[in-house]
């Protein structure tokens, strides 16, 4: 059994010295703060209190704490793990700080990409709530039902959204809560009375090959900049439907040593930290596409196979760029605004050419646009299925 009592260690410089509860158990010994201070006077020279108050306080701490540590078996219990089921067991936890050390842990494992939609779900919790200091018992099923009805307007947040805090409510519950000893920071699951709604089917984006042919033919809009953000548009647009519907973020971390003998051989960075293979792929550079490619070569000396690097601060920035050059090419052209094309246009693309045009079947369009799932991934439902002419859906 541990044993308890109230003391003082260092004098702080103010010169008030902090009381703690000492633990000893299994010969080791940890102190837990109890927020008292004493003065000077009220310590002797054996560092006892003798302050009365604080002496009746840290006795119905102790006795609250033995009363606690009678109802387990807490033989086989390192120190720290007494000290913890001591000091947390009816303290309410902060969802916030919580969702940031998970997020956090999410980065470090190599996750950026998710960790940001993570992020985004996070903060738009926190502002329809009005606080940066989120407490798990406010979290409750109606709060969150609220919250998720604010979201029914957007097509992929409605899902994605509810979906990232509760993942970090269940991480937090396996975490913080511990059955086996009492410990239950977080007193309810409020998702287990939570239906969270579907997002919106993308919108099917492939175009066909005579609109590719009059996008890249079309004269780039007149720009002062040497490198316009249309030139750029075009250019990475080429590249992704020439080379299997690659990602711009793939495109971006591409380093010298994934490219050899002509083919690029490279781990999806989407999929590569959730399947066996690291959704590794090769493409080849076809001779068509060589003079773009080589355009963008970085030099010798840089790890980097292209420069974008040097000209973005990351993927996201470089996709967003992009698509914005190749809007502008759309705007050019005449196109309404809702119609004009994304760099995505021309993943899907690759995979309906590839199959209307060039004799594919579905499980070769997935395997080349390296899908995780094959089919599930590749297909969506199309209302002009039962025609053998029209173009077949393709999610990112």
């Amino acid at each position: 059994m541990a044993t308890l009592r109230p003391c003082v260690q260092k004098q702080r410089a103010d010169g008030f010295y902090p009381v703690y509860i000492r633990v000893i158990h299994d010969r080791q010994s940890a102190f837990i703060k109890t927020g008292k201070v004493v003065d000077k006077k009220s310590v002797t020279k054996s560092r006892e209190i003798r302050d009365n108050a604080v002496l009746k306080y840290c006795t119905e701490q102790i006795a609250y704490y033995n009363q606690r540590l009678n109802l387990q078996n807490i033989t086989n219990w390192t120190i720290k793990e007494v000290v913890a089921f001591l000091s947390t067991e009816d303290s309410d936890a902060s969802f916030s700080d919580y969702a940031k050390l998970h997020i956090s842990r999410m980065i470090n494992d190599g996750h950026e990409r998710n960790a940001k939609n993570y992020k985004l779900a996070v903060a738009h919790l926190e502002r329809f709530i009005g606080t940066t200091q989120i407490m798990f018992s406010y979290l409750t099923t109606a709060v969150l039902q609220r919250w998720i009805g604010t979201l029914a307007q957007k097509k992929r947040a409605k899902e994605m959204y509810p979906v990232c805090v509760r993942q970090i409510f269940k991480a937090a519950l396996i975490e913080l809560n511990d059955d086996e000893r009492g410990v239950c920071r977080i007193k309810f699951n409020p998702w287990l009375k939570i239906q969270i709604p579907k997002s919106d089917n993308a919108e099917q984006r492939a175009i066909s090959a005579e609109a590719c042919r009059e996008f890249f033919n079309r004269p780039l809009p007149e720009s002062k900049m040497i490198s316009s953000l249309p030139e750029l548009g075009r250019d990475v647009a080429k590249l992704v439907l020439c080379l299997g519907g690659i990602n711009t973020v793939d495109l971006f971390n591409m380093k010298k040593s994934d490219y050899h003998h002509g083919a690029l051989c490279y781990k999806r960075a989407k999929t590569r930290h959730s399947r066996r293979d690291e959704a590794y792929i090769e493409m080849r550079v076809e001779p068509f596409i060589m003079s773009v490619f080589e355009k963008y070569l970085a030099p010798d000396d840089d790890e980097y196979l292209f420069t974008f690097h040097n000209r973005y601060c990351d993927s996201d920035s470089f996709s967003a760029n992009v698509n914005n050059g190749i809007k502008k090419i759309c705007k050019d052209m005449g196109m309404q605004k809702e119609d004009y094309y994304c760099v995505y246009t021309f993943r899907h693309t690759w995979g309906t050419i590839a199959q209307n045009d060039c004799d594919a079947n579905l499980y070769e369009v997935a395997f080349g646009m390296n899908h995780s799932h094959g089919m599930k991934v590749t297909r969506v439902e199309n209302p002009g299925a039962d025609d053998p002419c029209g173009q077949v859906g393709l999610t990112p």
